[in-house]
């Protein structure tokens, strides 16, 4: 189409990773929200911020090596998939407060995926004041507000962890005992941890996307390797499949832009924002068309590749035999086509916005070549 054999190759992989990124995307939206994946990306972030880290010192000569770490820590996360708030008693009141409680979407997602800083600063407050009342029923007067958490603080009767309960200490000294300035104290010290919750959250996502690219990848039987291979060699293939990207991308942007802006593709790591809240996401119907369409042009991309796992019909012996599996021609080895898949996996779990700006500025170079080739 643009009469480069490099330009046109590589447009045409581009296109078959932005399609296959963006369904893998809706397939991981999809789990995300059976699995309520962003109130449990929430969970963490908290625990981490309000319980600290209370098995650091768990099999301490062990956890220096990065291989066992990782499976301590994936045990612990499955523990904490069915049990969130094990050996964690504050999260649990934290969860538990008024402030917090009703902002779960129903029964059966009762965690909020989203709190704002302020919050979080008042739902600290309110526990604080009402442990110190707890412990202090028979007072007649009841102190000012900084009194009563720098008492409720000095006590710990909160019970909290040694280190939260230090950082908490210390920030109260910094606001020089001032509620408001406790509450901006407190604030700050959220959003640097949701910042690095939100880039938690996204290394999980790519992680998914990897498993889910792989997935795709044998299911679409799309082998990068047969693919490249296929357009190098077949022109006619080339130009179909250009064409077709070409005729897709309308579509896909308005499909990219839909996901960036309800942050269910991560162009960046803003994923705590107030816009990510439950009412904003794209409603599972639209989810819906979106995935039907994306199959839909999985199914055309396949056909014009021409690389199939269908039973055929061989007659080359002599006789008719139906040969099953990976009957095409550049797909007879099984180790090359294990490694077209690993390929694909590794390209989707890149992300549909890094195929899609690809896509637009391949697309805006081979036209500048051709605007200076033009006599």
């Amino acid at each position: 189409m643009f009469s480069n054999l490099a330009i046109d190759v590589a447009l045409g992989l581009i296109f078959i990773y932005l399609l296959y990124s963006l369904l893998a995307s809706v397939v991981q939206e999809f789990i995300a929200r059976m699995l309520n994946a962003r109130a449990r990306g929430l969970t963490k972030g908290l625990r981490r911020l309000l319980e600290g880290d209370p098995r650091r010192r768990d099999h301490r000569w062990f956890r220096r090596f990065t291989f066992f770490n990782w499976f301590y820590e994936l045990g612990w996360s499955i523990i904490y998939f069915f049990a969130p708030f094990k050996g964690s008693p504050f999260l649990e009141k934290f969860y538990n407060s008024p402030s917090i409680l009703h902002l779960g979407e129903n029964t059966a997602a009762s965690r909020p995926a989203y709190i704002s800083p302020s919050i979080f600063s008042q739902a600290i407050i309110h526990l604080l004041r009402s442990s110190y009342k707890a412990q202090q029923p028979t007072v007649a007067d009841s102190p000012g507000d900084p009194e009563m958490i720098y008492t409720a603080l000095q006590n710990n009767y909160l019970y909290l962890a040694p280190d939260t309960l230090e950082h908490l200490q210390q920030l109260f000294e910094d606001a020089t005992h001032d509620i408001k300035a406790f509450r901006v104290e407190l604030e700050g010290w959220f959003n640097e941890t949701m910042t690095r919750a939100s880039g938690w959250y996204r290394k999980q996502t790519q992680t998914w996307l990897l498993c889910l690219g792989l997935v795709i990848a044998a299911v679409f039987n799309v082998d990068s390797i047969a693919i490249a291979r296929i357009l190098m060699k077949d022109k006619n293939v080339r130009t179909q499949l250009v064409q077709l990207a070409a005729s897709r991308v309308p579509a896909y942007t308005a499909v990219t832009d839909t996901l960036i802006s309800k942050h269910l593709v991560h162009k960046d790591s803003s994923f705590y924002r107030a816009d990510t809240s439950l009412r904003v996401f794209v409603n599972d119907t639209s989810l819906i068309g979106i995935y039907a369409m994306l199959r839909n042009d999985a199914g055309d991309a396949r056909n014009v590749l021409g690389i199939s796992r269908g039973c055929v019909a061989d007659s080359s012996n002599g006789q008719v035999t139906i040969r099953c599996g990976f009957t095409h021609p550049l797909q007879q080895n099984r180790r090359l086509v294990w490694a077209g898949w690993v390929l694909t996996a590794l390209a989707l779990s890149l992300g549909a916005p890094f195929w899609f700006d690809l896509l637009g500025k391949i697309v805006k170079f081979s036209k500048e070549q051709r605007t200076q080739g033009a006599p």
